[in-house]
């Protein structure tokens, strides 16, 4: 009875821990969602949630590649040899160059119509979240190498900092505007991805593009 007792208390510590870290990362990724409401006038609120929504389709559709990738790559980091991890990562920073980029390109040309219909603020607020959002571009594939170099706890710390930088960025600026926290936000997400391209870099994963350079990678 008390083995069960001390079980079910353990299962709810764990519950009570996820609850909390899933909280967490969901407040650091969408800090701007939980500012904004609070600098831009209630009349065009719409406009920011609207491209932040539109934003959002870029790393809807590198999820589902990463969730695709993400067991190899498991498999592939256990092993003794790293030679096969690391071209197997220069694939997926390749992959998600390619879907981030057009991608991005697809939200904006979208974005241009809507544009017209909507406050003027609309395309540049929009393109400053694309911005932020297309930061596998340069960097690759960061948040899901961290998980898989056993990082993404630190990874999930560094999103705090961000988030607490974007917050310092927001009040040292005195925003006013949608346009002010979407290019301190894009900002804060670039920052974030290139400190972790940095530490990836110490697993013997280079960032982005430059992963072609490695003379150790051969991707065909």
């Amino acid at each position: 009875m008390e083995e069960r007792i001390d079980l079910s208390l353990r299962e709810g510590e764990g519950l009570r821990r996820s609850g909390l870290k899933a909280v967490f990362v969901f407040s650091t990724r969408y800090v701007d969602v939980l500012v904004v409401p609070w600098i831009i006038e209630f009349e065009v609120l719409y406009v920011y949630f609207l491209a932040r929504i539109a934003s959002l389709c870029l790393p809807m559709a590198l999820a589902i590649l990463g969730n695709k990738v993400e067991p190899v790559l498991s498999s592939l980091a256990s092993t003794q040899e790293q030679t096969p991890f690391r071209a197997a990562a220069a694939r997926v920073n390749l992959g998600y160059l390619m879907i981030s980029g057009a991608m991005a390109l697809f939200v904006i040309s979208g974005g241009s119509y809507l544009a017209t219909a909507l406050e003027p603020e609309f395309r540049e607020i929009l393109i400053w979240l694309v911005i932020g959002q297309s930061a596998p571009v340069l960097f690759g594939a960061t948040g899901l190498l961290m998980r898989i170099v056993d990082r993404g706890t630190f990874y999930d710390v560094l999103g705090g900092i961000t988030a607490t930088m974007f917050l310092a960025g927001i009040f040292l600026l005195r925003a006013t505007d949608g346009v002010d926290v979407a290019l301190t936000f894009a900002v804060s997400q670039l920052t974030l991805a290139a400190v972790s391209a940095l530490l990836l870099t110490q697993c013997g994963i280079w960032p982005g593009l430059t992963a072609l350079f490695h003379k150790q990678i051969k991707l065909f």
